[in-house]
């Protein structure tokens, strides 16, 4: 089978592969649609030869797939059927390849109103649910999303849909556009004094109830969150962008602020703990972000801007790597 791997070379290749076997506790996936992970996946191929082990000249990329459920294994999930439609996410059992077997703590089955590609985006709706429990908004709140990336766009319809009213800040025009597309009115490009003047016109000026730092947020942008915020407010940075961040101290002593972490789209099992202890898994939020797509509150497609074979990807890198705004979701067909 075809499958996209990221290369010492730091450019992504298609190669051969196997098929993988069906293992206990997984299922087996023929995958139809991938989604490209941006930047993330840019990123990796740019550092993979720092993870690549003696030998290797490459290893499996992607994270995000939507297909049919072929063959179940011992101990799989019992709602999984062979012929359901499923989405997957997690690397390394998910990756840009056609069969997949994938734990199936780690799959949920698509809602009859959501399409393939608006399926395989489940992984990052489950990282902008997470998000939003994180930072415990309720009814009326103001959220500001730093990074107008895919997550932080799916994150501020989420929001909005539980009634929290977001606000999204990129210095890239395009990103905000697509924003106000989808039904998220409220953007502020890269001036802080803008931004600051936005905030105080939507909470009366007492400032932000809660701010996320999403992948796609920028170093500076810890600061100015914090700065918003109002006493007592949340601050929640991705894991993926924490190593990046410096925030002032005192500006969190003085404020009262909290600082929380978020890491991905949730545990991805209980492992043994009881539902009062974990609430909500992965595959719990990937199930409630599909539902809000399903009910139309949450729109998918309008931001994907790529839809193209697998065995164009190294085309779509080169074209990202030279204008990484140029898109904020891809899909590959299967």
């Amino acid at each position: 089978m075809k499958v996209v791997i990221a290369c010492r070379t730091k450019r992504p290749e298609i190669v051969d592969l196997p098929p993988p076997k069906l293992g206990a506790g997984t299922v087996l996936i023929r995958a139809s649609h991938a989604a490209v992970a941006l930047p993330e996946e840019l990123e990796f191929i740019a550092t993979v030869e720092k993870q690549l082990q003696r030998g290797e000249d490459g290893l499996t990329l992607g994270s995000m797939v939507s297909g049919l459920i072929e063959e179940t294994g011992e101990r799989a999930h019992p709602d999984l059927k062979v012929g359901l439609r499923v989405a997957a996410y997690g690397y390394p059992f998910v990756y840009h390849a056609s069969y997949l077997s994938v734990p199936s703590e780690r799959v949920v089955e698509i809602p009859k109103k959501v399409n393939h590609e608006e399926g395989a985006y489940a992984g990052q709706g489950a990282i902008a649910v997470n998000f939003l429990r994180v930072a415990q908004l309720s009814l009326g709140e103001v959220l500001l999303i730093f990074g107008g990336g895919m997550v932080g766009l799916l994150l501020g319809q989420v929001a909005r849909a539980a009634g929290v009213v977001p606000i999204v800040t990129d210095p890239s025009e395009n990103r905000l556009t697509r924003a106000r597309n989808v039904g998220i009115p409220h953007t502020a490009a890269g001036d802080p004094e803008a931004l600051r003047d936005e905030v105080r016109r939507l909470t009366g000026g007492q400032m932000a109830d809660a701010a996320v730092l999403t992948r796609d947020a920028l170093p500076e942008d810890c600061e100015l969150a914090a700065a918003l915020l109002r006493e007592g407010g949340r601050l929640v940075v991705s894991h993926s962008a924490a190593g990046d961040m410096a925030l002032d101290m005192s500006a969190v002593a003085r404020k009262r602020l909290e600082v929380r972490g978020a890491r991905g789209g949730g545990l991805a099992s209980r492992q043994g703990a009881s539902p009062d202890a974990v609430r909500w898994t992965l595959r719990d939020n990937m199930a409630v972000f599909l539902d809000l797509v399903a009910d139309r509150r949450v729109q998918v497609s309008p931001l994907i801007s790529d839809r193209l074979p697998l065995e164009r990807y190294p085309t779509l890198f080169e074209r990202l790597r030279e204008m990484p705004d140029s898109s904020i979701g891809a899909i590959l067909t299967l």
